[in-house]
Parts: structure tokens; C-alpha cells; sequence
């Protein structure tokens, strides 16, 4: 798998792109090989805020070497489901990728927030944020990447949902295998829990950042595709996604007690969500939420996944825990790939699958598309191909339909479409 690099570190007066990330290349949108960070000249202008990068270690509360694996933390009852549906896009093409410059980033979050949209969907990278172990009880975090990414999203109006993944070099259960779940999951939240300590509410990044504050995170989510090889190598552990799930909620409500945290976007819940309850008795009662990625060839064949996965938690006595689709959409290339649909086709879909979602009973609190923006360039590589608005910045018939597909799932007064299956 060839590499590219990506950039992101804080500039003066401005957000710019230049800490180095090794990544996306074929495959999952979400595939990536070592990031490292470097220093570089940043541009000279750009649209969004100046962040701030710490230059001082942070210690955790948990030692990074202790003589034995504490029990796992539950944390506090789980949240409330919040209330109404939020829509928006993942866009971590935009920040892992190099393909945009940060004036074309902006750019495009502009578009997105012009549609509606309200959330966007992207990576913090532990890996980017710590390559190197800590030491003794000092860790010491770069937070280029992840403070380009929530100031730009916040200079454009659109909050962020942060999906906190992957390993650190350093902390891999498998050389080289960045999906590889940590060998220590209390490393892991502590990586989470300073995260939250600085974009969740009244976070030291929205202190220093007073006019950006109002889109603070609020809802984290932990991992993503923990259910599938290519995500947890070699293979989905439920007991071992659970320990990592419910230390790393723990780390963020100690931080911010009203915080969200939900389980890593799924692809098969109906058989890993009962594993994890097996596994884990005592996660029933701290889950606040649930994402998935019902991904289907027609939005008929979604909604009928989404009403199962609904009916699979009353199933499993959870039935007031929210649905979060952090995922979900359709490729146009290359003809019959997998979550492949015809471009003539996908607008269609697009504005009726938001449209039904927008008023399906089922207790769904997000819906993402996947998603934005994506570089077009190999016919064959069917991820440079979900992307729904032009890599030039131009609309799209997509785009359009999405942002109709947004004003028809928010329009008042239209009758609620029941959660059990029609028929």
C-alpha cells in the first residue's frame, strides 16, 4: 500500500496544514500507515482560527506503569437521549489526506454548513497525537493535528464528532498493525480523557479560543468498525472492545460528567452488541449511545437495517439507547463494488434516505452521510469515489439533493414513520 502525507499544526493567526500523517490510501477511508509529527513553514494565509499548541507535557491520573491491570471502570449512568435528530457529513478525507490545502478545507466546510449540516464526522489519532511513549508518568501530546481540526470545523459553524481510534506505535498489541486494539486499555483513556480535558465543554482549546466555544465537543465515539477484522486485528474481541470502550467513557466523564460517549460505529451489531453484554454484564446501564453503519444497496434496505438494529436493543432490554448512523452512503465507482449505487441514481437516494430518517420513530440521533469529499482521482479505488460534493469546490447534484434531503428530515409537521417494519 503506497502512502501519502498530510499535514496539520497551528500557524500564526491562522489554521494551517503541516504535521505529518502517513495515510489513506486504498481500501478504507480509514486506513492509514505511522503518522509522525514534524515542524514546517506554514502558508501565509487561510480562513480559519489560530489554535494553539502546547508546548508542556500533560500527566494522567492513570500511571503508565502500574504493577497490575486495574478492574474496569463503568463511569456514571448513562446519558439521556438527546433531543431531536442532528445531520451532517464525515470529513476525514479533508484533514487526513493531502489533497486540500487549508484555504480549499475551509472552502468545503463552508459548503457543508450551507446545506444545514450542524456535525461533521473525523479522526483523532491517538498515533498522531502521542508517537512516542511516555515517559515514566509524563505524557507528552502534540495537539497540531487535532486542534487544525476542531478549530477549522468550529470557525465554520459545524461541530465536531470526533471518533477516538486506533493505536500509538508505542502502545500496539501488534508491530505495525495501527488496528491492532492497545496492549493497555487504561493507555487508551488516558489518551481520551486529556482529549476531552481540551475540546470538550469548557475545554483548555475553546479557553484559549473564546469566539469558537459554542461548538465544543460533546459526544465521543470509541473506535471505529471495532466488529470488523480489518479495524480490531486480527479479529473482534467483544470482551476486549468493551474493557477499551468503558475505561475510555470513564476518562472522558471524569472530565465532563454530561458527556456522551458511544459505542464505535459497527457494521455488524446484531451479532457484536449481545457478544459485548455477554462479555460485559456491566455495560448495560453505561452505554449513551450506539453508532452504526447500516450500509445497503437501496435507502429501502437501510431503513429496514436501522429498524432491526432498533428492534435488536429492545431486544436486548436497552430500548431508550439512541442510534447514532455515523456512516452510511453509497459509492459511484467503480460499477457493482461493494456499497457501489449508480451516480445517476444516488441523489435520488440520498434525498429520500435523509428524508425518511429525519421522521423514522426509531430513536436515531445522528445521521452522517460518508461522505463529503473525496479526491476522484483512481477509477478503480472505490473509496476516492463516496465523496458527494466536487473535489474542485463546485456543487453537485449530490450535494444539492443532500441538502434537500436536510430540509425535508427537518420540516415540522410531517407524520412520524413508525420503527416496525411496514407490512
Amino acid at each position: 500500500m503506497s502512502s501519502r502525507r498530510a499535514a496539520a499544526v497551528a500557524g500564526s493567526g491562522a489554521i494551517v496544514l503541516a504535521a505529518v500523517i502517513l495515510g489513506l490510501t486504498s481500501g478504507s477511508s480509514h486506513r492509514r500507515t505511522r503518522p509522525t509529527a514534524v515542524a514546517t513553514s506554514p502558508p501565509t494565509a487561510t480562513t480559519a482560527a489560530t489554535p494553539t499548541t502546547p508546548t508542556t507535557p500533560t500527566t494522567p491520573t492513570t500511571p503508565t506503569t502500574p504493577t497490575a491491570t486495574p478492574p474496569t471502570p463503568t463511569g456514571p449512568a448513562a446519558q439521556p437521549a438527546p433531543p431531536g435528530e442532528q445531520f451532517g457529513a464525515n470529513v476525514n478525507r479533508l484533514f487526513n489526506d493531502l489533497t486540500y490545502s487549508p484555504a480549499e478545507i475551509a472552502a468545503q466546510l463552508q459548503a457543508l454548513r450551507a446545506t444545514g449540516a450542524t456535525i461533521a464526522r473525523s479522526d483523532a489519532l491517538w498515533e498522531a497525537t502521542e508517537p512516542s511513549r511516555p515517559m515514566g508518568a509524563v505524557h507528552h501530546y502534540n495537539w497540531s493535528f487535532d486542534d487544525a481540526v476542531a478549530g477549522s470545523l468550529a470557525a465554520n459553524g459545524l461541530r465536531w464528532l470526533p471518533i477516538i481510534d486506533y493505536s500509538a506505535p508505542w502502545a500496539e498489541s501488534r508491530p505495525d498493525q495501527e488496528h491492532s486494539p492497545p496492549r493497555a486499555a487504561w493507555a487508551f483513556a488516558g489518551f481520551a480523557g486529556a482529549f476531552a480535558a481540551r475540546y470538550g465543554r469548557n475545554g483548555s482549546f475553546w479557553r484559549a479560543h473564546p469566539g469558537l466555544g459554542a461548538e465544543a465537543v460533546d459526544t465521543y465515539e470509541i473506535w471505529n468498525e471495532p466488529d470488523v477484522p480489518e479495524f480490531w486485528v486480527p479479529s473482534p474481541d467483544p470482551a476486549g472492545y468493551v474493557d477499551l470502550y468503558l475505561r475510555a467513557r470513564a476518562a472522558i466523564t471524569a472530565v465532563d460528567p454530561a458527556a456522551r460517549v458511544i459505542v464505535g460505529g459497527l457494521a455488524h451489531p446484531q451479532t457484536f452488541l449481545p457478544a459485548m453484554l455477554a462479555a460485559a454484564p456491566e455495560l448495560r446501564g453505561h452505554i449513551d449511545g450506539v453508532a452504526i453503519h447500516p450500509y445497503n444497496p437501496t435507502p429501502a434496505a437501510v431503513l429496514a437495517a436501522v429498524r432491526s438494529d432498533r428492534a435488536l436493543l429492545s431486544s436486548l432490554g436497552l430500548p431508550g439507547i439512541p442510534l447514532y448512523i455515523t456512516e452510511v452512503g453509497w459509492t459511484t465507482r467503480p460499477p457493482g463494488a461493494q456499497k457501489w449505487a449508480p451516480a445517476r441514481l444516488r441523489p435520488g437516494y440520498i434525498r429520500t434516505l435523509l428524508d425518511a430518517l429525519g421522521h423514522l420513530g426509531c430513536g436515531v440521533a445522528a445521521t452522517l452521510i460518508y461522505t463529503w469529499v473525496t479526491p476522484e482521482r483512481d477509477p478503480a479505488n472505490l473509496e476516492d469515489w463516496f465523496g458527494i460534493h466536487s473535489p474542485t469546490g463546485a456543487d453537485t447534484p449530490d450535494t444539492r439533493a443532500f441538502a434537500a434531503g436536510l430540509a425535508d428530515a427537518t420540516r415540522a409537521g410531517t407524520p412520524t414513520l413508525p420503527c416496525t417494519a411496514p407490512g
